[in-house]
């Protein structure tokens, strides 16, 4: 008999400004796949309602939103604790990662 082998995941945490975690959960890890992609798929799955801004950022997520007027919010994504070099939709992702978008402010 075949091992059927419980699918990899992707684990996605979502912060407010003060740290705390509002959404948690994860999505069934796809080869190839960007953090944007799987995201956009676990949101979706999990009925938590969100907007993108110019296709290629997350804008809002639940109630939080990021502020266009002096980008004094916005959203900051780290891969696996580290901040992450490339964007949600250019990062791939591999079976066990952890993504997290932080709710941060810019302070000038």
């Amino acid at each position: 008999a075949a091992c059927s082998k419980k699918a990899e995941a992707v684990e996605f945490k979502v912060s407010d400004l003060e740290g705390s975690v509002v959404y948690d959960f994860s999505v069934d890890y796809k080869d190839g796949a960007t953090a944007g992609e799987l995201l956009e798929e676990g949101l979706t799955a999990n009925s938590i309602p969100y907007e993108k801004y110019a296709d290629t950022m997350i804008d809002v997520i639940g109630d939080l939103e990021q502020d266009h007027t002096n980008w004094s919010q916005y959203w900051s994504f780290y891969l696996n604790g580290e901040y992450a070099q490339l964007g949600l939709w250019e990062q791939t992702v591999a079976a066990g990662d952890l993504v997290e978008l932080k709710m941060e402010t810019y302070e000038s």
